[in-house]
């Protein structure tokens, strides 16, 4: 008897022995969060934070399929198909007034009245592609009735910011500018309301704003920090610019440590098959080419040359780094997507894009194709 009490005494200790450690199991409470930011996509990220509309940042365009399964759809092909926004209840007539690039489908689109631009609903529009908004390379961006005031804050500022602290900002649920034309009608109307910030809880599902804080935290490079030394010209940045207008000039290119003959290695390795030995293109791919049109004509201060006529002409990767830097390291994170050919994403570190930035700075071996009036 004495024997079976014991053994149910132990029982009984070891079993309060087992309960007790339960307890002292610690779980995370953030650990859904953490989950959520580290299986985020920096780069798909940094394509949202260029063109969230994009199919190639994961939003599907009404297809002429769509339309046949969905008659609501028939006037809206080629838009943002409304059924993958956050809100189920949002409108195809809502996600039109939002804006898209015809470019996209090669197809031409019913402009929505009464303005389509998706400058509004686009963090460069507002921030610039190094996230200084007017401070660096946003203080070339043009402020017209259709398009926004680039921002004062910094996003590089956000690196430190808790993810989560983040991902609330950008969301912004019920309190960002409403999906609403009339609210951007006129971006220099500041009681028209155009200036606020979106509400992104509405359009962005939250993977995608993971995607976003993912790349704001860990993807963007801290460009304008010393990567190159940026310098603007013709005064502050100005609300209605006049020509010539603010622009800027990039010098230092890679910083002080950086190594030319490292990124000479790295672009032979990642970008001369098809954008030559010298940058200015193959068969399989032109490189940067100046459009058609009044850029072509510029002097870089927005100022026309006498006697230029536009024209069609390549300018070569060197050129293109020395006078668009920003642009540039942004273009080698994201890729060029939506364009034909096609340039997809390219991994690189922060030491390898000074190098790479380094090497563009050498005129002899990357030097400007069209000599003859500026590049751009």
């Amino acid at each position: 008897m004495k024997t079976k009490n014991k053994s149910i005494l132990l029982l009984g200790l070891l079993a309060l022995m087992l309960q007790s450690c339960t307890h002292d199991v610690y779980v995370d409470p953030l650990a859904d969060q953490k989950a959520l930011y580290e299986n985020a996509d920096a780069v798909n990220g940094s394509k949202l934070f260029s063109n969230f509309q994009h199919v190639d940042a994961g939003w599907p365009l009404v297809t002429p399929a769509d339309a046949v399964l969905d008659p609501a759809l028939a006037d809206f092909v080629g838009w943002p198909n409304p059924n993958f926004a956050a809100d189920p209840l949002i409108t195809a007539t809502e996600m039109k007034a939002i804006g898209t690039y015809t470019a996209q489908t090669g197809v031409t689109t019913p402009s929505p009245a009464p303005q389509a631009n998706r400058n509004y609903y686009s963090c460069t529009g507002c921030h610039a592609v190094d996230g200084m908004g007017r401070d660096a390379s946003g203080i070339t961006k043009k402020t017209a009735a259709n398009q926004p005031q680039m921002a004062t804050n910094h996003l590089l500022d956000v690196k430190g910011w808790d993810p989560k602290a983040l991902f609330d900002v950008i969301k912004s649920a019920g309190t960002g500018r409403p999906i609403d034309a009339t609210k951007t009608v006129n971006g220099l109307d500041l009681t028209l309301g155009g200036q606020n910030h979106p509400d992104y809880s509405r359009i962005l599902t939250d993977d995608k704003i993971w995607d976003l804080v993912k790349w704001l935290k860990e993807g963007m490079f801290n460009e304008a920090d010393d990567m190159y030394t940026l310098t603007t010209h013709n005064g502050p940045y100005q609300t209605v610019q006049a020509v010539p207008a603010p622009y800027v000039t990039y010098t230092n290119l890679g910083g002080a440590d950086a190594v030319a003959g490292a990124g000479v290695a790295f672009y032979a390795q990642k970008c001369a098959y098809c954008h030559g030995v010298d940058g200015g293109g193959t068969t399989d791919a032109q490189g940067p080419v100046m459009p058609l049109g009044v850029k072509n004509q510029t002097n870089g201060a927005g100022a026309n040359l006498p006697g230029v006529v536009p024209s069609t002409r390549r300018y070569g990767l060197g050129p293109y780094f020395r006078y668009n830097a920003a642009s540039g390291v942004f273009t080698i994170i994201t890729g060029k997507f939506g364009n034909v050919p096609w340039m997809a994403h390219t991994e690189i570190t922060k030491a390898e894009m000074k190098n790479l930035l380094a090497a563009f700075s050498d005129t002899n071996r990357f030097p400007d194709l069209v000599t003859q009036r500026p590049n751009p």
